[in-house]
């Protein structure tokens, strides 16, 4: 029904910057990291944040949390009324976001990382391209969307199609055409590629040796805008090698059964209990 977000595999890259970034939260608690995904091609242009994800990572057990806020989320932004979520950072950028994060659903957040479209297919392929397993309903999509975007850049239709169904190695550009599949389900599912995406990044991150990984994290925060500083990379670097990828936690906003959809002044959107999802955010971001 929700036309949502276009996801983007360049987050993959923020990811593993966060989890290998993470200074101790103010409070001693979580550290949360807000990874944005931009839907413009020109890092100069405005655009509405189509990837809202929250990572929480625990520096006292070294446990990851991936949080998903879905783009048509119909909340009150501060100062401009009340619109879908990912409207905020068009208005306001990630200041504005964060704002409305933490006051529509009680979310800090310590860091953040945006990147624009532009940008993706090139970090990952920068991180050695990622391991999922793609079915043959995605396939199909996925090499549509490939040969979409070949046809309007003047290339050869069929250049970087994937060849079959099952579980392998995407490029940059695969990887990205895979999170951007919207026509075969709802965001729910969209959101469950992102994350699936995220965690295959996460791992391959984890296999780079030092220098590799030193060099990707300098270049990928060349391509980031963020708040993270080289210190707070170097102080917590070690968690990159020392996370389980397979205990990575995944939940969605709004959660099932907390909300509804509705049409809003002609936009169809997810109107969630407000309520319900801090009490469901605050257990999945607390539980051990």
């Amino acid at each position: 029904m929700h036309s949502g977000f276009k996801r983007t595999a360049a987050l993959l890259c923020a990811l593993a910057l966060a989890v290998a970034a993470l200074p101790a939260a103010a409070d001693g608690g979580p550290f949360h990291m807000l990874l944005i995904g931009v839907d413009t091609q020109e890092e100069e242009q405005a655009g509405r944040s189509d990837v809202m994800l929250l990572i929480s990572l625990s520096p006292e057990d070294g446990s990851v949390r991936m949080l998903s806020f879905l783009r048509d989320l119909y909340v009150a932004i501060p100062g401009h009324g009340h619109s879908r979520l990912n409207a905020a950072y068009f208005y306001g950028g990630e200041r504005l976001l964060r704002d409305t994060l933490e006051s529509a659903f009680g979310v800090r957040v310590d860091r953040y990382a945006a990147v624009h479209f532009s940008l993706m297919a090139e970090l990952v392929d920068l991180a050695g391209g990622v391991e999922v397993d793609v079915s043959k309903k995605e396939l199909a999509q996925l090499n549509e969307i490939i040969r979409h975007s070949n046809k309007s850049a003047g290339e050869a239709v069929n250049r970087d199609l994937l060849a079959a169904p099952g579980r392998q190695r995407l490029t940059g550009r695969q990887a990205l055409s895979y999170c951007r599949i919207r026509k075969i389900d709802s965001d729910f599912q969209r959101t469950s590629r992102q994350q699936a995406v995220l965690t295959a990044l996460f791992e391959q991150v984890r296999t780079l040796d030092a220098p590799s990984l030193i060099k990707f994290v300098l270049q990928a925060l060349g391509k980031l805008e963020t708040d993270l500083t080289l210190q707070d990379i170097a102080a917590l670097l070690p968690l990159l090698t020392e996370a389980d990828v397979s205990a990575i936690q995944t939940a969605h906003v709004p959660f099932d059964g907390a909300y509804t959809d509705e049409t809003i002044n002609g936009m169809m959107v997810l109107k969630p209990d407000l309520k319900q999802n801090q009490r469901l955010i605050e257990r999945f971001l607390s539980q051990q």
